[in-house]
């Protein structure tokens, strides 16, 4: 997964690592690692193989999003024709002709999923988690005080990049 860059880190927060010790690359893995955890897929365009145990269901499941294409098709062992199926609602498919996924048979589906050109809102997304994760190694980060008066100060600390990933929701896989 290389979405993002080190360099893409560096220009987004307008930093440059101050030491040897610090290493942007780590965070941009991390954040990327992150970022397809929650959506439940890589988001890259990449060759997938499974294998399906058909349910007697008309729609089955693919691991990643969006499908782009489906290549090879066995059932059983037996090789059948791609053409036949079609993709619905980015990750899921069905045949053509209605028919359903014969219950207790293994397809073996090979396609290709995710996009050439990652949507810039997940690119920021994880941008802002390797961010979070850089400025974190200082261990100050989103460090706040409050005094009261009468019982002395509280410090509250917010370290989630939960808040970020609300904002790439409309991607994650669900199934």
């Amino acid at each position: 997964m290389n979405f993002i860059t080190k360099d893409d880190l560096i220009a987004f927060m307008n930093k440059v690592p101050d030491s040897e010790d610090l290493r942007p690359e780590s965070y941009c893995k991390s954040a990327m690692e992150t970022v397809a955890d929650y959506l439940g897929y890589n988001p890259e365009l990449q060759e997938h193989t499974q294998t399906i145990k058909g349910d007697g269901g008309a729609l089955a499941a693919l691991e990643a999003m969006p499908v782009n294409s489906i290549t090879t098709l066995t059932v059983d062992g037996v090789e059948g024709d791609p053409s036949g199926l079609e993709v619905e609602d980015m990750n899921y498919i069905c045949f053509k002709d209605n028919s359903v996924f014969a219950k207790g048979s293994r397809y073996e589906i090979t396609f290709s999923a995710g996009w050439e050109n990652v949507p810039e809102i997940i690119k920021t997304t994880a941008l802002q988690i390797a961010s979070l994760f850089w400025e974190s190694a200082g261990g100050n980060l989103a460090v706040s005080s409050t005094s009261f008066a009468d019982t002395g100060s509280r410090v509250f600390n917010n370290f989630t990049a939960d808040r970020f990933l609300k904002q790439i929701a409309k991607y994650k896989r669900f199934f």
